[in-house]
């Protein structure tokens, strides 16, 4: 009796049931697409989120990098004490200072992602986005998931 007990044990581990291979098939007809919240307030935590974004993508899953900056007006003009002295220059050079440290973030997500993808043998899709600086980077960071069609955000833990 025992014999034939493990043998319908054996028999039923061989083949799994059938909802499981209806989910697993569906699985592989979609791919995912995944957004990773990024922000120069916390690289190290992007960083990581970008790396567990890659080890939980299959083949055919997209990964968007977002960087919503945060709209701080008040930044451009803190450390001039008359702005009408300033001269064209320096406010050019003040209205590029975001989008370089965004470029260095970027670099900086890339080499994680592309790190962990050698890591782990796989080749993923990233898209490198950044959107208009918003007052609520929050409500941003939905909105753009929505809008995406993201089924899944990962996120460092700020600081």
């Amino acid at each position: 009796s025992s014999s034939s007990l493990s043998s319908r044990a054996i028999s039923h581990c061989r083949s799994p049931p059938d909802h499981l291979v209806a989910m697993f098939a569906s699985r592989l007809m979609r791919s995912t697409k995944m957004m990773v919240g990024v922000s120069i307030k916390d690289i190290q935590g992007a960083k990581q989120a970008v790396r567990k974004a890659v080890q939980m993508a299959q083949p055919g899953d997209k990964i968007v990098a977002l960087n919503i900056p945060k709209l701080v007006p008040e930044m451009m003009l803190s450390s001039m004490n008359d702005p009408g002295d300033a001269t064209e220059e320096t406010f050019a050079a003040l209205a590029n200072l975001p989008s370089r440290a965004g470029e260095n973030m970027q670099g900086q997500i890339k080499e994680a992602a592309e790190d962990e993808m050698n890591l782990t043998g796989k080749q993923i899709s990233i898209d490198y986005k950044v959107t208009q600086p918003s007052g609520d980077v929050k409500t941003g960071l939905l909105a753009a998931c929505k809008a995406e069609g993201a089924s899944m955000l990962f996120l460092g833990p700020g600081v």
